[in-house]
């Protein structure tokens, strides 16, 4: 299960709390233990992370809140991870201890730089949990906070040349330009992303120290790694698909929306991780036939309505494909 870093949490309730939410209230609110707010740092259930935005975009009235905090964001707020980043040379080099050190706040999350062309470079973000309006509060808090960061250590106006976000797009965007710098933003689109100029990775921190830098590194490099994506989509998918053949729709396109992506990504991201959407929903099907047969024979009919198929002809072919591809003979349990 993803978690997020404490230190985020106490971040965000101040801000929140400074815009007039009450903070004792947020806390309950959000199922946060009291004694987390100022006890050692740990690692909370990502659920309760998605939740305190939520509260906050409804107690303020203000869709747009992850944006009106992040720009507000304090550097060391996040400690070890914040350091890692400002000690850093240049601007790319500071980008680029988001992924790898990205434990140090989150396992639910997964940053990367990557190159999106000639000339560019975009830092992407991928949620491993969650969906709905706390997912995209989230995401677009994430993205944010970096370029808040990122500005706070850089002389001169910083601004990516485009943002992509998949949420949906708001009723007002003005606030989105403002904080972003730039009116290149695409919603809905397939991925959370900053894209950059090039020569920008070059641009020098002012706060740069290679001896602090030494030093937090060997510190980094003990933090668990971050969860890879590639592996944890395909549990995710399994999750949703048996919820979604207990209701009856287990689509691609109903498995996506729930898991706030799009078909093809959905897609892309199983491809990548050595399946195919075809063979994750053949799994979920014979873990629900083995779990209902389990306690005694079923009709052929009621296979069909268990598995989500149209009829009980679409039982024996899926029997006989199964069994093409599992010496096992998966089969066995339709007779």
């Amino acid at each position: 299960m993803g978690t997020d870093q404490v230190l985020l949490h106490r971040f965000v309730i101040s801000q929140l709390s400074a815009a007039g939410l009450d903070r004792d209230q947020l806390i309950r609110d959000t199922g946060l233990p009291e004694w987390t707010m100022a006890g050692d740092d740990m690692h909370l259930p990502w659920e309760m992370f998605s939740r305190l935005w939520e509260l906050g975009a409804h107690g303020l009235a203000d869709p747009s809140v992850a944006l009106q905090v992040a720009r507000r964001y304090e550097l060391s707020s996040l400690g070890l991870y914040d350091y890692l980043f400002s000690t850093a040379p240049t601007l790319g080099a500071g980008l680029a201890t988001c992924g790898p050190y990205v434990a140090a706040v989150t396992t639910n999350h997964r940053f990367d730089l990557v190159g999106a062309g000639e000339g560019e470079m975009s830092l992407t973000l991928d949620m491993i949990e969650g969906d709905g309006l706390g997912r995209d509060l989230t995401q677009l808090w994430g993205l944010s906070a970096v370029l808040s960061r990122a500005r706070r250590v850089v002389e001169g106006p910083l601004a990516p040349v485009r943002v992509t976000l998949r949420q949906r797009a708001p009723a007002r965007r003005d606030i989105f330009v403002e904080v972003f710098g730039t009116s290149d933003i695409t919603f809905e689109a397939e991925i959370d992303a900053m894209t950059f100029l090039a020569s920008d990775m070059d641009r020098p921190l002012t706060t740069a120290d290679p001896v602090l830098a030494g030093i937090l590194r060997p510190l980094a490099e003990a933090l668990p790694p971050p969860p890879p994506l590639a592996t944890a989509w395909p549990q995710r998918v399994a999750d949703t698909l048996a919820e979604a053949l207990a209701t009856g729709d287990a689509s691609l396109d109903r498995v996506a929306r729930t898991l706030a992506t799009s078909p093809r990504t959905l897609q892309r991201r199983l491809m990548e991780a050595g399946t195919t959407w075809r063979k994750e929903l053949d799994r979920a099907r014979d873990a629900r036939l083995r779990q209902a047969v389990a306690t005694g024979p079923l009709s052929r009919a009621r296979q069909a309505q268990l598995l989500g198929y149209s009829d009980a002809g679409a039982v024996r072919r899926a029997a006989r494909r199964w069994t093409a591809v599992d010496s096992t003979s998966r089969a066995d349990r339709f007779d």
